[in-house]
């Protein structure tokens, strides 16, 4: 262990214990007194886990944020970050809010894969054939969902399916993803020091994209005006692209997207910027966490080229999570398919991916 790495275990030694125990999945720091961990999906209190004060806990965090090469003071109050061991971080405290805050969300040293996820219930097994054929088949994927839902999680296995011959280019504002291919690239955003200088932004790292010759680019989460550059990269012919968005199902995601584009600034009717999402986004994969604290995906659904009479999109929903109520805490129910072939059945099969007409056959739960 590098002295970096070991400075900022000491510093978070009043959790450390909690970091390494592989049942937790997030830790959540409020103020030096309080804090919860999330076991199996359900929130509860670490009893008898304390900093000794805001002094203890201010250090953690500014250690935190410097071994991630950010910025934590009274003028940049909130950062994200990570461990050495990959977890995300997040700190925010006063003056905008009444408490130094930290929320760390474990990285999972044991990966999982399409196998496990099925295993899990996150999905079924044809669903995840689809989605296999539809990376070979170079589909553009957005995996939407809320705050924890799993969308990482499964933007991760999806880039498995990615063939090891080609190039990957992977942009992030903190570095999460953990791509096994044998040609990634990766790329992490950088805020500016505290003279203003030195920001490299989404935005940037895609212009910079464009110029390596990838043959897939990956971008860790679409949050702001970087969302029309990647329209126009998709729109340009680079397929197989894949990333993530916060959105409640595969239309609010869509429109997610259309407002996120209004950000960069540009004066772009509403109707272009609908019809280049729809041109772009091939698939929408929309994940959900349960109350079972399960994660599972809850819709798959295709989005057709050009836009339906009124303006609006036109998706076809292929696979979607049916549940069928709580049996001893669990819910039960499965990801079932909605009867309706992609429309690329058929290009499929002339270039050689294995699809099967079977897994679309409609099943109950």
């Amino acid at each position: 262990m590098g002295l970096y790495e070991s400075t900022v275990n000491y510093y978070l030694r009043p959790i450390l214990h909690l970091l390494e125990d592989p049942t937790i999945s997030e830790v959540l720091v409020n103020g030096p007194d309080e804090v919860f961990v999330e076991v199996r999906g359900r929130l509860q209190r670490a009893e008898g886990v304390f900093f000794s004060g805001e002094e203890e806990l201010a250090a953690a965090c500014t250690n935190v944020a410097q071994y991630s090469n950010k910025i934590y003071d009274p003028e940049h109050p909130r950062f994200d970050g990570r461990l050495p061991d990959g977890s995300r971080v997040h700190v925010i405290g006063p003056p905008v809010a009444p408490f130094l805050a930290m929320a760390i969300r474990k990285f999972q040293r044991e990966s999982l894969g399409p196998k496990e996820l099925v295993a899990l219930g996150s999905m079924s097994a044809e669903a995840m054939a689809l989605l296999r054929a539809a990376i070979q088949m170079k589909r553009n994927l957005l995996v939407s969902g809320g705050t924890g839902s799993g969308k990482t999680t499964l933007l991760t296995v999806l880039a498995g399916y990615i063939p090891s011959a080609e190039r990957i280019v992977v942009m992030e504002d903190t570095k999460e993803l953990q791509i096994d291919k044998p040609h990634v690239v990766q790329l992490e955003a950088r805020l500016p020091d505290e003279h203003g200088r030195g920001e490299v932004t989404i935005r940037d790292l895609l212009h910079s994209t464009l110029r390596l010759r990838p043959d897939r680019i990956i971008v860790g989460e679409v949050r702001g005006g970087e969302a029309l550059d990647l329209l126009n990269t998709l729109n340009s012919g680079h397929g197989g692209t894949m990333t993530t968005l916060h959105a409640n199902s595969a239309l609010s995601a869509l429109s997610k997207l259309e407002t996120l584009v209004l950000f960069a600034g540009e004066d772009l009717p509403i109707r272009a910027i609908r019809g280049q999402v729809a041109d772009a986004v091939d698939l929408v994969v929309q994940v959900a966490r349960f109350p079972d604290g399960s994660r599972r995906v809850e819709q798959i659904a295709e989005v057709f080229t050009g836009l339906d009479e009124h303006g609006g999109y036109r998706i076809n929903t292929l696979f979607r999570f049916e549940g069928q109520g709580m049996k001893d805490g669990v819910l039960q129910g499965g990801v079932v398919a909605s009867g309706r072939l992609p429309s690329f059945y058929q290009a499929a099969i002339g270039r050689g991916v294995q699809i099967d007409k079977r897994w679309f056959v409609k099943k109950p739960a």
